[in-house]
């Protein structure tokens, strides 16, 4: 249940509110949560951008590779990208690429988190755009990511729910395994002082700025690219910045 009055009636109607509508914590400095720095948000877009479009660039090879003169043929074919000859082998080189494609697209959400997350989330869910290769791996993101360190969780319902005061004052106990995980917030289980036992949801310090530049880059790349894309992704992006 979601925590209700008692005799810490305040904080914990605080706490319902950072954990239902998302109360901004201050940013805590600690490990892979704290905020980015102008030149970590450059690496980052950087990051994005220098893994991804590497996977269209492939795909738009091969499909205008039967048209390209001799010279750029042999130029590709150096590169590593195989170019089909008959029916048969497009269809085993696209396989080759989705396979390729959907493993450095995983390998780089993993590595950058943050709105990466959700869109690979997005894509695992639809099979009538991606190939299987995608949908299948990145079916891991939506249960895989790693939750943060319960010192994290508990440094942030004390410095923003209980205003200092330490969690026993208005946990009777705290349990320090999540019960999930997610890109912006994470739950886990408690109980009262009086005994009941709620779910307490606490949001990732400092990732509103990482979250807005992940947008930013994924719009981007949405515009630039749109043609290359199955669905108008810009117009996705849009809607998603405005909600957040």
């Amino acid at each position: 249940g979601r925590i209700g009055p008692h005799s810490a009636r305040r904080a914990s109607a605080q706490c319902m509110a950072a954990g239902s509508v998302g109360v901004q914590p201050e940013p805590l400095p600690l490990g892979d949560e704290a905020p980015l720095t102008p030149a970590a948000r450059v690496k980052r877009a950087l990051t994005f951008w220098g893994r991804v479009v590497p996977i269209l660039g492939a795909y738009k090879v091969v499909e205008v590779a039967a048209d390209l003169p001799a010279p750029l043929r042999l130029a590709v074919g150096l590169s590593g990208v195989r170019i089909p000859e008959t029916e048969t082998e497009s269809g085993e080189v696209y396989e080759e690429l989705h396979e390729w494609g959907s493993q450095r697209l995983e390998s780089t959400i993993q590595e950058l988190k943050g709105f990466y997350v959700k869109t690979g989330q997005v894509i695992s869910t639809r099979v009538d755009l991606f190939p299987e290769q995608y949908t299948s791996r990145l079916a891991s993101l939506q249960d895989s990511l790693d939750p943060m360190p319960a010192a994290v969780v508990r440094e942030v319902i004390e410095r923003e729910l209980l205003q200092g005061e330490p969690i026993s004052s208005l946990f009777a106990s705290f349990d320090d395994e999540p019960l999930g995980a997610a890109s912006i917030a994470q739950v886990h289980g408690a109980t009262l002082l009086d005994g009941r036992r709620v779910a307490v949801k606490v949001q990732r310090p400092n990732c509103e700025p990482k979250l807005k530049g992940d947008i930013s880059n994924l719009k981007r790349f949405a515009k630039a690219l749109g043609k290359a894309l199955p669905v108008d992704y810009y117009t996705v992006f849009c809607e998603l910045e405005r909600a957040l």
